[in-house]
């Protein structure tokens, strides 16, 4: 990572460049393991609002990453769930080294609010990243996206401290 690449706390108005990551990250990245009504499920979950809802609970933390003068990733972490909730990047900047520097700086967080771990639905394509990272599977789980519709991940955890 170079100077040109930044991490810090969410504001206000970052949210709608963090639903923009958010929405092409799901579009594209996980097109690759996910058909289209599941594609179309999530992305219609997906709102400006729920950052700000993030942005306003103290129990919850949302952070985005600055790459080259814009937005193009965030991490939504529930210290007190211990439970990462979201960690997306734009899909034209993977592996820059950005969804890594995330999770480092997640994990940071759960550490200085006391946790020893945490937990995380993966979605399929993201599988990889987190196992590389150290996180291990408890199996397989499917999240509602609706009524209708389900989207399969994999329940992950990793032990942060010892």
């Amino acid at each position: 990572m170079s100077i040109i690449t930044y991490l810090r706390p969410a504001r206000i108005e970052d949210c709608e460049y963090i639903y923009n990551a958010h929405y092409y990250a799901v579009q594209y990245t996980c097109a690759r393991k996910y058909d289209s009504r599941v594609l179309s499920a999530w992305l219609s979950l997906l709102n400006i609002e729920s950052y700000l809802d993030t942005l306003a609970n103290p129990d919850k933390a949302l952070w985005i990453v600055d790459y080259k003068g814009h937005i193009q990733g965030f991490f939504q972490l529930d210290l007190r769930e211990a439970q990462l909730d979201a960690l997306y990047i734009h899909p034209f900047v993977h592996n820059q080294g950005l969804g890594t520097a995330l999770l480092q700086r997640a994990e940071s967080l759960a550490i200085e609010s006391g946790l020893g771990m945490l937990k995380l639905y993966a979605s399929l394509n993201s599988v990889p990243f987190y196992e590389i990272n150290g996180y291990e599977s408890l199996g397989e789980c499917a999240l509602p996206l609706n009524k209708e519709v389900t989207v399969l991940c994999l329940l992950m955890r990793k032990y942060l401290i010892g």
